[in-house]
């Protein structure tokens, strides 16, 4: 059996993964070897190994950081913790290929140490552009240690083009989160509220908010204008939790205290897991935020969305999205005009199952190249 290394560091990432996860170890010409680490293993950020183990899936290894101590540490040394716990999880399974997602720190990381013990790499979401966060330049060098890249969209792949990779090397199939788009179990609004324990209001507003890790005040201002714009709106909202990078432990207490202030209107859960998150894109009026997921999967579904800031600066967007400065009066203007306005929530049919499954593409390519060699 040939051994097919997958890692993934965050939430976010494995709910991308996880179709492409499941297939893998499906296959019984393959093993799957999968490497948790991150918020996954955090406490404060929600211990998202749980909606792993609930998937029926097994790690095959954990890379434990120390992302829960007070004060918190900075993302170098987190890194530098990754690559030595990792290098030894690599040399002891072997991965004969290993399968990254995205920009992260932790990514980052394990691209480095793959690298480093030659261990070849295949990159999905590469050649994507976040001026506002330091992940841009990150996954830009993971595209460059990586031997094979899928990409979301022609831009991303003639962004990697631009950086001298060849292009024999990229297939594009297209954004990951159509896997669980095309899979979801659809969810009622009652059915919603019980398993979410949320509220359904008239309007209804979905927030995640992260870090703009570039910004020197890693943009609390910006939320500060939303929770701000939030009370005097007349809704209920379900937060979720930031990322587990520089400013999150901030944004996290911020979020909590706003929800406490008003537990009736206002809910928060660290990780809805990927059916949850894809059933609340549909039914809730507008997603706020700076999430990555308001510009490919809210645009996919045809939800309104407000992006605050610059954290995706630069990202080519699957759908119309509302950008806004941190100001206030801006962010105030641009969320009552998509709360009150019905024509931009109305959701209209798209046609996302007419396009096929992207976890298929790779894993029929995973199958095709191991007949000859994952070394270039």
């Amino acid at each position: 059996m040939t051994k097919i290394g997958v890692f993934s560091g965050n939430r976010a990432e494995y709910g991308l993964l996880k179709h492409l996860i499941k297939a893998i170890d499906l296959d019984n010409n393959l093993e799957l070897q999968l490497f948790l680490s991150g918020s996954h293993l955090s406490k404060l950020f929600g211990e998202t190994i749980n909606e792993v183990l609930g998937d029926q899936i097994k790690p095959k290894a954990l890379i434990p950081l120390s992302i829960d101590k007070d004060p918190p540490l900075s993302m170098s040394f987190l890194t530098g913790e990754m690559i030595i716990g990792f290098e030894k999880i690599l040399r002891e399974y072997k991965p004969e290929l290993l399968i990254l997602l995205g920009d992260r720190y932790e990514t980052f990381a394990a691209a480095s140490t793959a690298h480093l013990t030659k261990i070849p790499i295949v990159h999905i979401h590469g050649g994507e552009t976040t001026l506002g966060a330091v992940d841009d330049k990150l996954r830009h060098a993971i595209s460059q240690l990586s031997s094979w890249h899928f990409a979301a969209a022609e831009a991303h792949k003639q962004k990697l083009l631009s950086m001298g990779i060849d292009e024999k090397y990229i297939f594009q199939i297209g954004p990951m989160v159509i896997d669980g788009i095309l899979n979801c179990k659809s969810l009622s609004k009652k059915e919603f509220e019980n398993q979410l324990n949320f509220k359904f209001h008239h309007k209804n507003i979905l927030v995640t908010y992260h870090p703009e890790t570039l910004c020197i005040d890693n943009g609390i201002r910006g939320l500060k204008s939303l929770l701000n714009s939030i009370k005097t709106t007349d809704c209920h909202v379900l937060f979720t939790s930031p990322n587990a990078d520089e400013g999150g432990e901030v944004i996290l207490k911020m979020i909590l205290e706003f929800v406490a202030s008003d537990p009736t209107k206002y809910f928060f859960h660290h990780s809805l897991g990927q059916n949850n998150y894809i059933n609340a894109l549909k039914l809730f009026d507008v997603v706020a935020g700076n999430s990555s997921s308001g510009i490919i999967e809210a645009p996919l579904l045809r939800t309104p969305v407000l992006n605050l800031g610059k954290r995706q600066e630069g990202r080519f967007r699957f759908g119309k999205v509302l950008d806004v400065s941190y100001e206030y009066d801006e962010v105030k203007y641009a969320l009552d005009l998509l709360i009150n306005n019905s024509d931009l929530t109305e959701k209209k049919e798209n046609n996302l199952f007419r396009l096929k499954s992207p976890s298929l593409e790779l894993l029929n390519w995973i199958n095709c190249q191991r007949l000859n060699s994952f070394i270039i």
